[in-house]
């Protein structure tokens, strides 16, 4: 059995992802901003403001891998932070490899430079394939390598990294990453990209070294499927076309078991969740009539309701499209 480092937890772990809420944003700031970012002290004191409107832009994709096991404000063991900026600007980060590029789109975000694709535009951006993912940052409490605890918290980063980043007709993901995290993020499949990196990040630590990959949409083509950084690629047009707050509230239960917190979060009644429920159900059975089988027929609020919205998010945990913005010219 492993040995446990002191800062490791000694109970049975019980790890879950989840996308990133408001009540994350002081825990995750103050564990799990990784130092190799290295923000100059406005940037880092301007952070906590722009992430809690960040945390609910469109164009984020932000998880947290928790384990329920630890006591609230200790339960967040990592955390990944990625953007979809505009393509003008993932053009200027193209055409100019520099290290930290994360630090440049927080500075662009703070002076306004950089403005983020509300949902029409994602959406039209996501049907012309002209998306890129700007893997911002990944950072985990614990760094004991090889040790149990670790490995638990890396294969629900790589689940989440899965579950978060499909459904997108991604044209390429940009990951930038330190040389001490390299091994894990070539593992999932990332390429090596060459940039320049200045003198004075020699002779620092490999844990504050920036190291920038990638994939592109045609080098997942030509790779083998399993990985993590190819399997995001596999995209097909959705077929049901959701609006915006049911596919809001369909993100929601994939990860909340309680009606209760999507309410909350939806700001309707029980009421309104239940009819929201039934346009769902409604726009499916009219783009695919034998979707719901012997579930088609009887009370939505009894038997048959459950069993539809199971079988709903049973499909798209498969299909991620269905969740995603599209608005085709």
């Amino acid at each position: 059995m492993d040995k446990l480092t002191p800062d490791q937890p000694r109970v049975v772990p019980r790890m879950r992802y989840r996308p990133v809420v408001r009540e994350d944003v002081g825990e995750c700031l103050q564990h799990l901003l990784p130092a190799w970012l290295a923000l100059d002290t406005a940037t880092a004191t301007a952070l906590p403001a722009l992430w809690l409107k960040l945390v609910e832009a469109p164009s984020l994709i932000s998880g947290v891998i928790e384990d329920l096991a630890q006591p609230p404000g200790q339960r967040v063991q990592g955390w990944g932070v990625s953007l979809l900026p505009p393509p003008e600007w993932m053009s200027m980060l193209e055409r100019e490899p520099a290290p930290y590029a994360a630090r440049r789109c927080y500075e662009g975000l703070l002076t306004g430079h950089l403005q983020l694709p509300e949902e029409a535009r994602l959406g039209r951006l996501n049907a012309a394939g002209e998306l890129v993912a700007q893997v911002m940052h990944f950072s985990m409490r614990t760094h004991a390598h090889g040790q149990a605890y670790t490995n638990a918290v890396l294969r629900s980063a790589n689940e989440s990294f899965r579950a978060m980043h499909s459904g997108y007709q991604l044209r390429a993901i940009h990951y930038e990453t330190t040389e001490a995290d390299l091994p894990h993020v070539l593992s999932a499949g990332f390429l090596i990209r060459p940039y320049v990196q200045p003198d004075r990040l020699a002779g620092r630590p490999a844990e504050l070294r920036p190291v920038l990959t990638g994939m592109s949409r045609e080098e997942a083509a030509r790779g083998r499927p399993g990985s993590s950084s190819h399997d995001v690629f596999d995209h097909q047009p959705p077929l049901f076309r959701l609006s915006a707050t049911q596919r809001h509230l369909l993100r929601l239960a994939l990860y909340e078991d309680h009606d209760e917190a999507i309410t909350r979060a939806l700001g309707v009644s029980v009421h309104g969740l239940k009819k929201l429920w039934r346009g769902i159900y409604e726009r499916i059975a009219d783009v695919a009539p034998d979707f719901f089988g012997d579930a088609a027929s009887g009370d939505e609020d009894g038997k048959r309701g459950p069993e539809k919205r199971r079988q709903v998010l049973a499909y798209v945990r498969q299909r991620p499209e269905e969740l995603r913005p599209w608005s085709a010219a």
